[in-house]
């Protein structure tokens, strides 16, 4: 059996901040993406909101080191931006249907 002391140096660290994280990033993206993005331009709310996306990002994993460290958490990370872009693609571009093509 294992003593109280090694109890909390054995910490199976979850992978709870990262769901969360990830959740938060998808959830103010998108609404920030579907707030700001025309066929003319982009609001200068985006810029905001990615700022504030990027401070929180660094926040939490700061505040949770041991968590990120680990491989795995790190490519996890790394495809949920890349799905980021793709959902800007979808959100702001596709859903759109802007004619990009200017007559003469």
């Amino acid at each position: 059996m294992n003593s109280p002391e090694s109890l909390f140096k054995d910490r199976h660290y979850s992978l709870q901040s990262l769901i969360t994280l990830i959740t938060a990033n998808y959830i103010v993206f998108a609404m920030a993406v579907q707030l700001s993005v025309s066929c003319e331009r982009i609001h200068w709310f985006l810029w905001v909101a990615l700022a504030g996306l990027v401070w929180y990002n660094y926040y939490t994993i700061r505040r949770n080191q041991e968590e990120f460290a680990e491989k795995k958490t790190q490519i996890i990370y790394a495809v949920s931006l890349l799905g980021m872009g793709l959902l800007y693609y979808l959100l702001g571009v596709v859903a759109l249907h802007c004619d990009m093509v200017k007559p003469l």
